[in-house]
This record gives structure tokens, sequence and C-alpha cells, in this order.
């Protein structure tokens, strides 16, 4: 209960400041990262040398590879994207929940969350200035709670889902 405690804590935090400062406190992504670790040893899944974990951080460096080299032919010149276009606490954020996701399910959320996140964009002028910005892991931290308190009252089951999913493809 103290782990899951934390958990939503440090993302109604994150969410907090990112809208609020735009700016999150750095101490926060790391307790985030042992919190949601720890919840998934209490879910009897395995945390050591675990293959997911490795993927979403493979699947984040080509992600930001790509990114990097969109903005190089874009622009003509290799620059610093970071604080310019995204934030570190989008980045560290990302990495928090890649410690806890199986793959699909952090693919999934990742996309989900972006496509939801740019439709609040388009929905809401503020957003759309240039000098204010997107609250990508601020929103991101509210999405990854509501999913995660409805996982914990059993309401979604992700597993179940992707199952059901995978079997229609393959249908």
């Amino acid at each position: 209960m103290l782990v899951q405690a934390t958990i939503y804590s440090c993302l109604l935090a994150i969410a907090f400041f990112d809208f609020k400062m735009r700016a999150v406190y750095t101490w926060l992504f790391p307790v985030l990262g042992i919190s949601l670790l720890c919840l998934k040893m209490l879910e009897l899944r395995p945390v050591f040398l675990d293959g997911q974990i490795a993927i979403n951080l493979l699947f984040l460096l080509i992600q930001f590879a790509v990114l990097q080299l969109y903005f190089k032919i874009k622009t003509g010149v290799w620059g610093r994207i970071m604080d310019k276009k995204m934030g570190w606490g989008d980045v560290a954020f990302l990495l928090c929940i890649a410690l806890y996701l199986p793959f699909l399910l952090f693919f999934i959320f990742y996309v989900v969350s972006l496509i939801i996140i740019l439709g609040m964009t388009a929905a809401l002028p503020n957003w759309r200035k240039s000098n204010i910005g997107i609250p990508l892991a601020g929103c991101q931290a509210l999405l990854f709670g509501i999913c995660l308190a409805l996982e914990k009252l059993n309401v979604l089951d992700w597993e179940t889902l992707l199952i059901n999913g995978i079997e229609k493809l393959e249908l």
C-alpha cells in the first residue's frame, strides 16, 4: 500500500509541477522508478534480467535517434532537441514507466497517450503557443495514474485485452 501511495504521489506531483511551473523536481523520477520496480516485485513479476526493460529502453533509444534525425533533416544541422523541443522530464518519465510495463503495454500506452495529448493540444489554444509548450510528462503521468488505478481496481485488465487483441489479429 505504501508503494502504491508513493507512486500516485509522485505521479500527481509530476503532473502538478509540469502544469504549474513547466519544470519537475529531478528527485521525483528516481523515487517513481524505484517505486514502480518495487510494485513490479510485489506483483511477482521479473525485475532483474528482465528482457522487457531492455526492449523498452531500446525502443526509446531508437525513437529518440529517429527524432534527432528528423530534426537534422528539417533544420539541416545536428542540434540539441532536448530543452528546445522536448524536456528532460518527458524522457525521465518514459524511462520510469519503461521499468514497469511490458513492451507491448508500454508501446500501446506511449502511442495512445500521445494521441490523446495531441487531441488535447488541438482543443486547448493555450497549449498551441510555442512559448508555453505541452506538459507532456504531466499529461502522461495523469494518464498512467488513471490506467494504473483502473488496473488495481480490476476495472482494466491489460493482459486480457492484449491476448484478445492478438487473437483477433491472428484471425
